[in-house]
């Protein structure tokens, strides 16, 4: 069954795809947009870097808080963020927030995680914002059923610089980014030490470069974005069937509204991605250009936005394609939210995003861009007390041209390549989740997702890694004056797949302590994989056995 499965093996990382159109919406203020916000000192440290995210998008629409004399923003971990850590600097009513930012953490298994940024507000019309940050491991990791383990290296370095100058209506912007990613595969037959044409060195290089204009206050009849860029992506050493060579797009997006009244606006948002490819890696040039037309509607209880999302392709899956963009909001009875949102697009597979998906990658083939015709969500979220609030969706997505990882295994163990594969997929979820915070003192998070995952005949093979149930539990509490504990659980039962093994459950069991050693300091340790469990992660490659990490950070 497994050999009518067609994989297209791609290579992949973890910096995330980009692409959607920013858009704004005018919000009438009212009791409910005033809300006071104090000084939070939580600070999430430590963040897995590994983690993928492969389940449907769950949209959420805000729901008013109980009027409270605190805190309550949400700042729990966060399992499925593609960065080492996404720390939260809290908000403040008075005075100026901290403008830099330092951060380093080193742990076993060659685990490192160094960040730094700063704003600079040069002048009142100037400012420079900058960013550098590394992370990664060096370390052997065990593979169940394997005789020996595999050395794995995965390091990747990121640099940023974003300047903008605001004339008197209207900000430039310009800017760019850079990232190198150097990283091993497993052992196959390509990368064995006989065969002198292979590397277990592989390298990719990621730029970008971009200038645009956007309008700012209140006294132009209309708000504007436009933006466009070059972005690169170049792949060194790779394994013998992929080559090197490199994917060049130039990437343009932005978008125009106008306000009816105060309650009611209309727009249009555009992106367009020019695909380019050298000649050695044999894949056609193409573009995409994706259009949304809206209408919104907002007030106190009422978010209405009513548009479509209409794409044109060139080639690669040329055509036009459709989809909804309807979101209805309804609040009531202050703090209760009934929500319906139907959605979809096309998404582009480009190096970037399939960089994202998995960082191990292959490939004989160009990828087809994935379109979404239906992604339909309906649900209830509250905060009937303060401090507390639960949600309730469920919802159903049709996707042609998915995404799927597939391992390669031997003997039940990985080995080698993650594939991608692309076949059309129908999807329907269910979950809940509960929340509450009371002071500084507890703050924890339980939810649980189902989720029915339907594919042509014969291509259950598909859902190997794919979710079939999860399980989580986050917990932030605080011991004395400045120490605080946190707890977070994952559990993600996988699918049964005819023919094959079952892949082993996703148990995940973190903790960790935090301590604010002077004013915008702290110091932390975390442990992770507590269980010491050995699983496959989403992206087709062994996880990391139990491992801690520890540093400090600083907010100035």
């Amino acid at each position: 069954m497994m050999e009518r499965v067609k994989i297209l093996f791609v290579c992949g990382g973890l910096l995330a795809a980009q692409g959607v159109v920013a858009q704004k919406q005018a919000v009438s203020d009212s009791v409910l947009n005033r809300t006071v916000v104090v000084e939070n000192q939580y600070n999430p440290e430590v963040m897995d870097a590994f983690k993928i995210n492969v389940l449907p998008n769950m949209e959420e629409p805000a729901v008013a808080k109980q009027e409270i004399d605190y805190a309550t923003a949400p700042h729990l971990l966060q399992r499925w963020n593609s960065d080492p850590m996404a720390p939260m600097l809290p908000e403040f009513v008075q005075g100026k927030a901290p403008r830099g930012y330092v951060r380093a953490a080193y742990g076993n298994l060659g685990n490192i995680d160094l960040k730094g940024s700063y704003l600079w507000n040069i002048s009142d019309k100037d400012q420079l914002g900058v960013m550098a940050s590394m992370y990664g491991r060096n370390g052997n990791l065990s593979r169940t059923g394997a005789l020996d383990d595999w050395n794995s290296r995965f390091y990747k370095t990121d640099t940023s610089l974003d300047y903008r100058h605001d004339f008197r209506n209207v900000s430039l912007k310009m800017g760019g980014a850079f990232a190198s990613q150097v990283f091993n595969y497993m052992p196959s037959e390509e990368t064995l030490p006989g065969n002198a044409e292979a590397t277990d060195r592989q390298h990719f290089m990621i730029g970008e470069g971009y200038i645009g204009l956007a309008s700012h206050g209140k006294e132009l009849p209309v708000e504007f974005a436009v933006q466009t860029g070059f972005r690169s992506f170049d792949r060194k050493y790779d394994a013998l069937a992929m080559g090197s060579g490199s994917e060049k797009i130039i990437h343009t997006l932005g978008y125009m509204a106008g306000a009816i009244n105060p309650e009611q606006q209309v727009g249009i948002g555009f992106c367009m991605d020019n695909v380019m490819y050298d000649a050695s890696l044999f894949m056609k040039d193409y573009t995409l250009l994706q259009i949304n037309p809206y209408y919104a509607l907002k007030n106190d209880r009422l978010a209405l936005r009513i548009g479509a999302h209409v794409d044109w392709q060139t080639a690669n899956g040329s055509g036009v394609k459709w989809a909804p963009d309807v979101m209805l909001d309804y609040t009531f009875a202050s703090s209760y939210t009934l929500f319906l949102h139907l959605t979809g697009g096309t998404e582009l597979n480009d190096f970037r995003r399939l960089n994202h998906v998995s960082p191990y990658w292959m490939q004989y083939g160009q990828l087809l861009t994935s379109y979404t015709p239906l992604d339909v969500r309906l649900g209830l979220k509250a905060s009937p007390l303060a401090g507390f609030g639960f949600k309730l969706q469920g919802g159903y997505r049709i996707t042609e041209n998915d995404l799927f990882v597939l391992p390669g295994l031997e003997d039940g163990s990985p080995f080698g390549y993650a594939g991608l594969a692309q076949e059309k997929a129908k999807v329907a979820y269910a979950g809940m989740s509960f929340s509450y915070a009371y002071l500084d003192w507890i703050d924890f998070t339980l939810s649980g997702n189902y989720y029915a995952w339907d594919v042509p005949e014969e291509m259950d093979g598909l859902l190997l890694l794919k979710p079939q149930f999860d399980l989580d539990f986050a917990a932030r509490g605080k011991v004395v004056d400045n120490l605080h504990v946190t707890l977070d659980y994952h559990y993600e039962g996988r699918n049964e797949v005819a023919g094959v093994k079952k892949a082993d459950a996703v148990n995940n069991l973190c903790v960790g302590a935090e301590y604010e050693l002077f004013k915008r300091m702290n110091v932390f340790v975390r442990l992770n994989n507590l269980l010491d469990k050995n699983y496959l992660t989403a992206y087709g490659y062994p996880q990391q056995g139990f491992y801690f990490m520890a540093g400090l950070s600083c907010r100035f």
